[in-house]
């Protein structure tokens, strides 16, 4: 009888039907069922920095806490944090934003995608999306109630963007185009060419872009993160989005922005308004300091991430059969593999956490069809991790080759 009550109320909205569990959170469950029973894992699966967060933030936040600043805060963030990230954006980007009236202050980056995609976008919409991408995207679009349009990368090509064939995915109904740059998995950053011809493409729609630029500090080498939103006219259809998970070591902190024009922020602002009401306020005096005086503590960790690129792309590159994107920014490896070298990516994924203890994420959790033979590597762990976890994904994966010498 409880079998039978619990299926008859069990019964979710139709918007979930095509929202499929993260495979990314799989595999991080499955590493920590495995570390719990004592083995030694080598995480490459999270998207995370491993460093700690700067002390000047859990020192601010400390001391708002014992100022009492518990209670609700303005729906689009502290004053003070807006600013901060104003003035940010205005040093880092060259770009300008109101703080009053610009700049919202999200619950991570995520949310920020999330209410960018629910005030403008809804049934009969279409959002294009090159791929691989960020999972979250899709799923976002879906529950916004709106159809994402795939325009699959080349691997060949390091996954640049193919604006001839985002151009060619526009249609009547394109509401939204989402560009990550850097890139989550491939690393790859796009060069202000790219972005000058995109928004040539845009130009005569009423199409808005959706820049993700949660990695914009960690780029590498001569290599320039260039926000859209600086770019010629893209400053009046871009949604910027931002946060300190990745440069500042912030993950748990869940902060981050949406900034944009004050016509597509104050919609935006309304379904904050009726969701999450407001980020945290004790922990936005925290933010604010890390904006202001954690520069050189997100410095250190970028350099610390371009040392480990350099080691792990010493022991990637020479694979047989396989091919690593440039990664120019954020902290990944994205491999392409051929089906000679090895079965497809999950049951790899697989096979690498049961019998080698190396945790990664397959290519199909950034592109379903496309990401077969292809996974993602995150480098975001100690240098002597990274290269015996690497050590070991290469063995498997020149094991196959040197069978069939």
């Amino acid at each position: 009888m409880s079998t039978v009550t619990a299926t008859r109320f069990s019964r979710s909205a139709e918007r979930l039907a095509e929202i499929k569990p993260s495979p990314i959170r799989a595999i991080f469950d499955r590493a920590a069922a495995l570390e719990a029973s004592g083995e030694k894992v080598y995480h490459f699966e999270i998207g995370r920095p491993d460093f700690d967060t700067p002390q000047v933030a859990k020192d601010a936040t400390s001391a708002a806490l014992a100022r009492g600043e518990v209670h609700y805060g303005p729906n689009a963030g502290t004053p003070e944090l807006r600013r901060a990230i104003s003035g940010y954006l205005q040093d880092r980007r060259g770009t300008t934003y109101d703080p009053v009236s610009e700049v919202i202050v999200t619950i991570g980056a995520n949310e920020a995608v999330f209410l960018a995609l629910m005030a403008f976008c809804g049934p009969g919409d279409e959002v294009i999306v090159p791929v691989p991408a960020w999972a979250h995207y899709e799923s976002c679009i879906r529950l916004a109630g709106a159809t994402p349009i795939p325009v699959r990368l080349d691997a060949a090509n390091d996954f640049r963007l193919d604006i001839e064939a985002i151009s060619a995915a526009i249609t009547e109904n394109t509401r939204m185009v989402i560009l990550c740059t850097p890139n989550n998995p491939t690393g790859g950053v796009a060069t202000r060419q790219e972005i000058e011809a995109l928004a040539a493409v845009l130009e005569p729609t009423d199409a808005l872009l959706m820049s993700d630029e949660i990695y914009a500090d960690l780029v590498y080498g001569d290599v320039k993160h260039e926000s859209p939103a600086g770019v010629g006219s893209l400053r009046e259809r871009t949604l910027v989005i931002g946060g300190f998970a990745k440069a500042f070591a912030m993950d748990g902190w869940r902060l981050g922005w949406l900034a944009g024009p004050r016509e597509l922020i104050t919609p935006a602002l309304r379904v904050r308004q009726y969701t999450t009401v407001c980020a945290p306020t004790f922990l936005q005096p925290g933010a604010t300091a890390a904006l202001n005086h954690a520069g050189p503590d997100a410095e250190m960790m970028r350099g610390e991430f371009e040392q480990r690129r350099a080691a792990g792309l010493a022991l990637l590159q020479d694979i047989p059969g396989v091919k690593v994107s440039q990664p120019d920014g954020a902290f990944y490896f994205y491999l392409t593999y051929s089906p000679d070298v090895a079965e497809p990516a999950e049951q790899l994924a697989l096979r690498l956490l049961d019998e080698h203890n190396v945790a990664v994420v397959p290519g199909t959790a950034f592109d379903p069809q496309g990401g077969t033979h292809s996974i993602r590597i995150s480098y975001a762990c100690h240098i002597e991790d990274l290269t015996e976890g690497l050590r070991r994904i290469v063995q498997t994966l020149t094991a196959t080759t040197a069978k069939g010498a």
